[in-house]
């Protein structure tokens, strides 16, 4: 590549750089929502390093914008995946509220409290396994959407396993004479 096709490409690359910028950031959080937005300038860059070779292999880019969108959602899914890989598995279990504090000085208050407890946990153990992991992280505090994230589930997957869990888990309690 000779110095003006050279001093061409930059001059393209920058236009491109300045022009699509916004472009893929907003790519990056429609696609990957608030877990690809700590990731959006790394993204960005790969985007814009995957158009620098482009250009630099002098091939045109005919259509930017899609030619851009199409690599920033390749890239976002591809980084969140490559994310996931490397990020430790979420146990709901460590996010469980701290156990039932004696701040009560009526040792049938806390007697109670404990033996509801106690119930509480034997019908979660008699759940399928995918409906318990969704109901501990729905009493848990979490919504449907983070639940859905947190398991790599579909959203109609993770509404559906923490609506039939938490109807599973009434009926359990209720046969256990537990009554919610």
């Amino acid at each position: 590549m000779d110095d003006a096709a050279a001093s061409g490409t930059v001059d393209r690359f920058e236009a491109l750089v300045r022009d699509y910028s916004r472009l893929v950031h907003s790519i990056v959080r429609r696609v990957g929502g608030g877990t690809a937005a700590q990731l959006g300038d790394d993204i960005e860059q790969r985007v814009f390093l995957e158009i620098w070779k482009q250009l630099s292999r002098e091939r045109d880019i005919q259509y930017p914008s899609s030619y851009i969108y199409r690599a920033a959602v390749r890239e976002t899914v591809r980084l969140l995946k490559q994310e996931r890989r490397h990020r430790p598995a979420v146990e709901i279990s460590d996010l469980h509220p701290a156990p039932i504090e004696e701040s009560t000085s009526n040792p049938a208050e806390l007697l109670g409290a404990k033996e509801a407890s106690s119930q509480i946990a034997g019908a979660l153990d008699e759940l399928a396994p995918e409906r318990r992991k969704a109901v501990e992280a729905h009493l848990s505090g979490f919504d449907v959407r983070e639940i859905m994230r947190i398991h790599d589930w579909s959203y109609g997957r993770a509404r559906n396993l923490v609506s039939r869990g938490m109807a599973d888990l009434r009926q359990s309690l209720k046969e256990r004479g537990v009554h919610v």
